[in-house]
């Protein structure tokens, strides 16, 4: 196991990775001051490595990388220093994912698309709990419009898959319309309606952290907006379920 802030890991089978700690976002819903991260802190990638590397963590080319639970991975703070992590990665042969509410262009991944040995290694996950009142709950984000242009990266066979998480009962069935919408302009195949994670004690405390501070808790309007859009998507609940599905397409292709 390791457990530093930058990197946390509770086994080989995935290892979650930060160059910064707290963000700029500052989203109503965020769960980062729960955790003391009230300021931001940065590393480069090669103090973030040379931290893993002197640890006594193990890691294989089949570990998943995550980055960003931490840290908005794009922000211009740190968007260099998680580009130059992926592309270690990838070289390293590792399946790589990361979430944001940023655009990522064309010209953000053109080093990075002859790195990818197989659809889906490398995965982008664009975060949306709101498109109505996103200015309220996401004021500090990047318009919903221009963050979604990241979606023109499916054209490059770059799965770009809707994070629609966490969903606000009341507020992000709202905009179900809309949502479906932007799927059928920009063709989105994968969507993951994700849960909320608040310090309301449940029975599963969320992935990223060794401590019992925070946890998952769903809410009725999740089950209402996946059972409507898996009529004209593939609906996911966590973000290792797409990654498994593109790795079971690959071996299925090979065997």
């Amino acid at each position: 196991m390791i457990d530093n802030g930058y990197l946390f890991a509770k086994d080989e089978s995935r290892l979650f990775i930060n160059t910064s700690l707290g963000c700029n976002s500052k989203c109503r819903f965020c769960y980062l001051s729960k955790l003391g991260m009230s300021t931001i802190k940065s590393k480069t990638w090669e103090e973030v490595l040379e931290l893993l590397n002197e640890s006594d963590y193990k890691y294989t080319k089949d570990t998943l990388i995550t980055i960003g639970c931490f840290s908005e991975c794009f922000d211009e703070l740190n968007k260099s220093e998680t580009i130059k992590l992926i592309k270690y990665f990838l070289n390293n042969g590792n399946s790589v994912q990361m979430s944001t509410k940023r655009y990522v262009s064309y010209e953000d991944v053109k080093e990075i698309i002859p790195l990818i040995k197989y659809k889906g290694q490398f995965t982008i996950f664009i975060s949306s709990s709101s498109i109505t009142s996103h200015d309220y709950y996401e004021e500090k984000t990047e318009s919903v419009i221009r963050r979604f242009k990241s979606f023109e990266l499916l054209s490059s066979n770059i799965p770009v898959v809707l994070y629609i998480k966490p969903v606000l009962q009341n507020v992000t069935l709202k905009d179900i319309e809309f949502y479906k919408k932007y799927i059928e302009v920009y063709k989105i195949k994968d969507v993951v309606v994700g849960t909320m994670f608040t310090e309301k004690v449940n029975r599963e405390t969320v992935h990223f952290s060794n401590d019992d501070k925070l946890f998952y808790n769903e809410c009725e309007d999740e089950d209402k907006i996946a059972n409507i859009l898996c009529n004209c998507v593939r609906v996911w609940r966590r973000s290792t379920e797409v990654i498994n599905f593109f790795k079971e397409n690959v071996n299925d292709r090979r065997s």
